[in-house]
């Protein structure tokens, strides 16, 4: 289709021509004959017409390479859209849409998250607040028990001291009978022996002294005595004084922090302040 204009201006170029050359030339000047003048006018018209000709068969085969072109990039730009490197642009909209859509639930999304995070953050710092307030009412209520206990423990060794004291005073006191007594018994010895000789010697009265009576059939008393032999009892297995966890349980000293100590420490029982 391309070639066959081409064919036909060449043609019509050498028609033109060979009538051009077959036009008898004028034997006079153009002024001279109006004939000559005529041949002259239409030779130049069909020169314009061959000219005009001649460019508009360019023109067409210029519109035929064009059409061929257009015709090439069609089909180039049907197989990219069949192939997929093309994409329509509705569809390329619409997938757009879907996008922008979908960022904004995500944003949404992530909106929500950020709430329920900072709500959990928040409920976290209260939880843990309220749990260092209990640690710290723990820790407070620990040590006022150990303090009570270690008060405790303090009046418990002292009374135990007291005690001691008290045993120590008692067994000199008996260690003072019993030598008054031996002392009695030699002097009531030598008197018979001197009586049995025939001899008397003359005293002088001796002041009358007060008999010390010990009651020793009362429970506290008996408890007391178990204490003691409990205390001798662990002096030769070991040098170290006794733990105080130990002796707690004792009917003696259980007696003593029931009925002297706690009573003077539990102000709750006081008559005058209830």
């Amino acid at each position: 289709m391309v070639g066959q204009p081409n064919g036909d201006s060449e043609e019509h170029a050498e028609t033109t021509l060979e009538i051009t050359s077959d036009i008898p030339k004028p034997l006079k000047s153009p002024g001279d004959d109006p004939q000559a003048q005529l041949i002259a006018t239409l030779r130049s018209q069909i020169s314009d017409l061959f000219s005009q000709v001649t460019q508009l068969n360019n023109k067409l085969v210029q519109s035929y390479d064009r059409i061929s072109q257009l015709e090439l990039e069609r089909t180039q730009h049907l197989a990219a859209l069949n192939t997929g490197l093309l994409v329509e642009k509705d569809n390329v909209t619409a997938e757009l849409t879907r996008l922008m859509e979908r960022a904004t639930e995500e944003a949404a999304r992530r909106g929500q998250a950020e709430s329920a995070r900072e709500n959990i953050e928040k409920d976290l710092d209260d939880l843990s607040a309220s749990l260092f307030d209990q640690a710290n009412t723990m820790v407070a209520e620990a040590r006022f028990q150990r303090a009570k206990s270690e008060r405790k423990v303090e009046e418990a060794e002292e009374a135990l001291r007291g005690a001691e004291d008290a045993v120590s005073s008692m067994q000199l006191q008996m260690q003072q009978l019993r030598e008054e007594k031996e002392r009695s018994d030699n002097e009531l010895v030598q008197t018979r022996t001197t009586m049995g000789k025939g001899k008397w010697v003359e005293r002088a009265p001796e002041l009358p002294t007060t008999q010390i009576r010990l009651l020793s059939l009362h429970l506290p008393y008996q408890e007391f005595l178990l204490f003691v032999a409990h205390l001798r009892t662990l002096r030769p297995s070991t040098q170290q004084p006794p733990a105080m966890s130990t002796l707690l349980p004792l009917p003696f000293l259980a007696r003593i922090l029931s009925e002297d100590s706690d009573p003077t420490v539990r102000l709750d029982f006081a008559p005058s302040l209830n």
